[in-house]
């Protein structure tokens, strides 16, 4: 493979895994050529194949930025199994219009002005009540990628050395991080045996999604939670709890912020919940950690947007996200059974049962490294060749039409591997 086709590949896969988000601007050329150790030229033929295949879009003056989800799918011909967020088509849209109407009148040029750097307090109290959070180490921030890159900042020494991750795990994080040191995953959480050979003095770090795992599906057992508590105790590291998907969790279980909140730094994006274009989230931090959280947050950018968190406030309040989410949830479990009717008539593939939210983990005892394939590839997610056949299928990212072209789609793939 040519090194502007890795490139090119490498950045399809960022935007795939949610590292680049739809409308972002990526990094410019000079930039990305120093990061991948080439010429810009070669960075450019890259740019340009992925402007040609859909994923990027030009903006005159300004810079290249990933188009949309639904342009993706359309113009790389690819049903999109690989985004992982709802579509916005479901999003209840004259709902959010009346709250915006009523922002406006009830506030006037107010709604634009800033918020503390923690965040808005009427903002703070309402994410507190509905998530069962403290608020006092609360504090805002545009998604969970913002509050790993504050982690980064904050325990910037050496650490790639420091973290320790699941296996397999998020993309954003092994990138962002430069993972080196992993666990591997059992049904519900670490391998303990595993995680205590790597724990060590210089491990300070442990980054989990313990509320179904993106991306297995998997939810930790209080059992697991407990003991991981235990040992953050007894070692010099604190827990990174990404809540990922916990609105859609069958059976929930205590988070690791209410069994050892003085080790557990809580991370929760509502783009997961709601649509992509809604960056907002908030992260609780332990008191020892919380002025330089607050500090590294207002030196990086001074706010999160006041306008959306004045509207995510209403939306919460008004009891429109409760009932959106759980409009989410029954069209989960009535994709997920379709799509799990469809893999069941596939004797080399099986899927892990138990897995929650809406994407599934997909194991294949096949060659499953198919070109142009419509999910995301299990390397994407680790290093380990045990999960080269494995594949995620993010399965909420279409309306109802498109599902359905979709999965005809996808069965022509499913035939392939077989």
């Amino acid at each position: 493979m040519a090194i502007y086709e890795t490139i090119a590949a490498e950045i399809e896969q960022r935007i795939a895994s949610g590292i680049y988000k739809p409308g972002e601007k990526i990094p410019a050329i000079r930039r990305m050529a120093e990061e991948f150790g080439c010429n810009k030229l070669t960075v450019q033929k890259a740019f340009e194949r992925l402007k040609r295949d859909g994923f990027l879009e030009n903006v005159v003056g300004s810079g290249s930025f990933v188009r949309f989800p639904e342009k993706i799918s359309r113009t790389g011909d690819i049903f999109d199994f690989k985004t992982a967020y709802i579509s916005e088509s479901f999003f209840p849209c004259q709902e959010a219009k009346a709250i915006f109407s009523d922002l406006f009148d009830t506030e006037k040029t107010g709604v634009f002005s800033p918020p503390p750097v923690e965040g808005d307090p009427a903002f703070l109290k309402i994410l507190g009540e509905y998530y069962q959070v403290p608020t006092r180490r609360m504090i805002i921030i545009s998604g969970a990628q913002q509050g790993l890159d504050l982690i980064a900042k904050v325990f910037a020494a050496r650490i790639s050395d420091a973290i320790l991750f699941e296996d397999p795990t998020y993309p954003g994080a092994i990138s962002l991080f430069r993972a080196r040191h992993f666990v591997p995953l059992e049904a519900d959480g670490p391998d303990l045996k595993r995680l205590d050979k790597k724990l060590s003095r210089k491990i300070r770090l442990f980054y989990t999604m313990p509320a179904v795992h993106n991306p297995t599906g998997i939810s930790y057992s209080i059992a697991k939670k407990k003991a991981i508590a235990r040992r953050a105790g007894e070692h010099p590291f604190y827990i990174i709890e990404d809540d990922y998907l916990s609105e859609f969790q069958e059976a929930p279980v205590p988070r690791f912020v209410d069994i050892f909140p003085e080790k557990t730094i809580y991370i929760k994006s509502l783009s997961q919940t709601t649509v992509s274009g809604i960056r907002l989230g908030f992260m609780i931090v332990p008191d020892a950690l919380y002025d330089k959280f607050l500090y590294t947050k207002y030196t990086s950018d001074l706010v999160s947007t006041g306008v959306l968190q004045k509207f995510a406030r209403a939306f919460i309040r008004s009891g429109a996200y409760r009932a959106y989410v759980d409009e989410m949830r029954r069209k989960t479990l009535t994709r997920k059974a379709r799509l799990l009717e469809l893999i069941s008539g596939y004797p080399a593939l099986s899927v892990r049962p138990g897995q929650s939210g809406y994407s599934l983990w997909v194991r294949s005892e096949k060659d499953a490294d198919l070109p142009r394939v419509p999910w995301s590839r299990g390397r994407d997610f680790s290093f380990s060749p045990e999960f080269a056949n494995c594949f995620r299928l993010s399965f909420m990212h279409m309306d109802d039409v498109a599902f359905e072209q979709a999965t005809a789609c996808l069965r022509t793939f499913l035939d392939r591997i077989a």
